[in-house]
């Protein structure tokens, strides 16, 4: 009658292999673990990146002193203005020296509010980082909770449910 099972002998050799095998095995679902946590890390800053866009937005916005359609049809009178000029300065026999005169004043005054603008949004720096800060820190702080198996705080309309 001959035996069913290996001996000791043989099962002892096909160990190493099976160590292997088991090794392989769990690098691979390690290497899986690891994609899906980037995943979620990546969606995670593409979320706050959206959220710090915002926020910058907000302060500038708030600094400019004019919403934005103000400065989109401003700039575009700037445009219009400087492709004038352009036309009568190539053909100066054409046109009057003083209303020459006169445009490049009022395009200097919209390039010196345009200037303002610019130093106005610049002093928007520290809001932005102080925001950005405290978004990089909230997110830190759901992401741990998250991870803890605890629920951050809620919106207040989320907890009616």
């Amino acid at each position: 009658m001959a035996q069913d099972s290996p001996g000791l002998g043989a099962r002892l050799m096909r160990l190493p292999g099976q160590l292997l095998l088991a090794l392989v095995n769990a690098t691979a679902l390690l290497v899986i673990a690891a994609c899906v946590l980037a995943l979620v890390v990546l969606n995670r800053v593409d979320q706050a990146g959206a959220q710090l866009a915002g926020t910058v937005t907000e302060a500038a916005l708030s600094k400019l002193d004019m919403t934005p359609s103000d400065l989109k049809s401003s700039l575009q009178a700037i445009g219009g203005r400087i492709e004038e000029l352009s036309v009568q300065m190539e053909s100066p026999g054409n046109g009057d020296n003083r209303a020459l005169t006169q445009q490049l004043n009022a395009l200097n005054q919209n390039l010196n509010d345009l200037k303002l603008a610019a130093q106005n949004i610049g002093a928007v720096g520290p809001e932005v980082t102080d925001a950005a800060f405290r978004q990089a820190g909230s997110m830190l702080t759901d992401s741990l909770f998250a991870l803890r198996g605890c629920t951050a705080n809620q919106p207040t309309g989320a907890q009616g449910s």
